[in-house]
């Protein structure tokens, strides 16, 4: 995962204090335990993205002979894959 524990939490505070101060949400229970929710919904889905990432690199690992023998990218390859995995899976990078 990319972010450390403490740059989740400030976003999550963020986020919900954006919220609150704009009138977009109410909630009736201690502003903590959305942020909370808020953090936990953060770190699901970059572990998603992590997940993608491993099978994408497993993906590209059993196609590595193609890939040198045409010369090809192995990070733009690697993107574009992981771009069509999302879209068909219907996930936002």
């Amino acid at each position: 995962m990319r972010l450390k524990e403490d740059m989740i939490s400030f976003i999550s505070t963020t986020i919900v204090d954006d919220l609150l101060k704009n009138g977009l949400i109410e909630v009736d229970c201690p502003k903590e335990k959305i942020i909370d929710s808020v953090g936990k919904i953060i770190i699901d889905e970059l572990m998603q993205e992590d997940k993608l990432n491993d099978e994408v690199k497993e993906l590209l690992k059993s196609h590595e002979t193609e890939l040198d023998k045409g010369n090809i990218d192995y990070r733009r390859m690697f993107q574009m894959v992981k771009q069509k995995l999302a879209r068909e899976r219907g996930m936002v990078l």
